[in-house]
């Protein structure tokens, strides 16, 4: 296996290259202490895991007591019991919610259409006061007459108009013209 050289560094080079093949073995041999502390935890850890797995099989799985078991009932019982009256509540509050909006859109009806109704009578004293107005200023202006009788009628007009939304809006407001409408259709 070994050549004899008769120099000596040539004696190393030939032991070298003959050992190049088996590194592993030249590691163990100069590292036995290692090597055999590395042996010694890989067994430690491999019969550690082999014993966990073991108990982990062999163990049986805990069986329900029957006092958790009467706990997670009574629990599911109470969250039905309020879940029907979180719905009962849900039911009564939109119901209310409705009634309220109801209200809410009958007063605003109401309160728009008393507004409208004294717009109304405001509008039909304004026309009022122009015909007296115009009256008083076509007696002062030399054919004031013509002038006045042909605005006149036309404010009249208006003045009519005015009449007929504000009885128009007096049924409304008594729901007159709603049973109106019912009893023609």
């Amino acid at each position: 296996m070994s050549h004899t050289n008769k120099i000596g560094f040539l004696e190393v080079e030939a032991i070298e290259a003959e050992n190049k093949h088996g590194g592993l073995s030249q590691f163990i041999g100069a590292n036995k202490v290692f090597c055999f502390s590395l042996f010694l935890f890989l067994c430690f850890l491999i019969s550690t895991l082999v014993s966990i797995a073991v108990s982990i099989m062999v163990t049986p799985a805990p069986a329900p007591s029957t006092k958790a078991i009467m706990q997670l009932s009574n629990s599911l019982n109470e969250i039905k019991v309020e879940q029907q009256m979180l719905i009962k509540n849900y039911q009564v509050f939109k119901k209310e919610h409705e009634k309220l909006e109801q209200h809410i859109r009958q007063s605003s009806d109401s309160a728009l259409k008393s507004i409208l109704m004294d717009q109304e009578v405001n509008f039909q004293s304004f026309l009022q006061v122009l015909i007296a107005g115009m009256r008083d200023l076509s007696s002062e202006i030399p054919n004031g007459a013509d002038w006045y009788d042909d605005y006149r009628n036309q404010i009249i007009t208006a003045q009519k108009h005015s009449v007929k939304r504000y009885t128009l809006l007096g049924m409304l407001k008594t729901d007159q013209l709603h049973n109106e409408n019912e009893t023609h259709q």
